[in-house]
């Protein structure tokens, strides 16, 4: 009994001597930051900003986030610019406004941050928001399709299939639909299967149809299973598990 107490305290003294030099070692890599921040490092700047967000070194204080977020964006850091916007779009540490938010996001997409490209056209495409636009959010999203995004060419795939924010072309649908359902999106795989099964914008084709479900179910859209229930096509899985409904 004695050996194990013994044992015990040992471990808490070494514990607490690993502790100590952990704190030490933390406190170093915070005032190194720091030191470069202050000396107009947008990097530094913006690396203390994801410090002070999420409370990594130092205690959580998004009003200090901000403040290192926008001294970084003054000096064009364009992940700066994504991480302070949303700070924007959601009033976290700073006084919520889209207007702000809008700005940062277009200019760091501008600037070819693909992350504020999507974002942007997700805020535009919600009609929740007084400043939603389909034209705008079909702008940004083409932007991100072009670049091989998948969930960008469903997106575009579908407008122009429904004529929302552009002219209906549903030559023009179905080949980004196409594009989004080769990169295995099971969305798109969905959409341009029942494209197929109706004979909407391309000839009926009930066989490319019943694959177009089978990926898309395999992908995650369990919608696909009524449609294959339906017409009795078996699941194809080719040795992947499937969705649980």
């Amino acid at each position: 009994m004695k050996k194990i107490l013994i044992a015990i305290v040992i471990q808490l003294l070494v514990i607490s001597t690993i502790s100590a030099e952990m704190t030490k070692m933390n406190k170093e890599a915070y005032m190194a930051v720091k030191k470069k921040a202050d000396s107009g490092d947008a990097n530094s700047q913006f690396a203390l900003g994801g410090l002070y967000y999420h409370g990594i070194l130092s205690s959580k204080n998004h009003a200090k986030a901000a403040q290192m977020y926008k001294k970084a964006v003054e000096q064009g850091h364009v992940k700066a610019m994504f991480n302070l916007g949303t700070m924007y779009e959601n009033g976290d540490g700073v006084e919520k406004s889209y207007k702000k938010a809008i700005s940062l996001f277009t200019t760091a997409a501008k600037a070819g941050d693909i992350k504020s490209v999507l974002h942007l056209a997700e805020i535009f495409d919600n009609k929740k928001l007084l400043v939603h636009d389909y034209e705008k959010a079909f702008h940004w999203y083409k932007k991100a399709a072009d670049s091989g995004y998948p969930i960008a060419q469903h997106k575009v795939g579908m407008m122009y299939k429904d004529g929302r924010g552009t002219k209906i072309d549903l030559r023009k649908a179905v080949r980004y639909l196409t594009k989004s359902a080769m990169q295995s999106w099971g969305d798109a795989q969905y959409d341009l299967g029942v494209m197929y099964l109706n004979g909407d914008g391309v000839p009926e084709d009930l066989e490319e149809a019943e694959t177009l479900l089978n990926n898309a179910y395999i992908n995650g859209k369990l919608e696909a299973k009524l449609i294959l229930d339906k017409y009795q096509w078996e699941i194809k899985s080719r040795g992947l598990t499937l969705p649980e409904e």
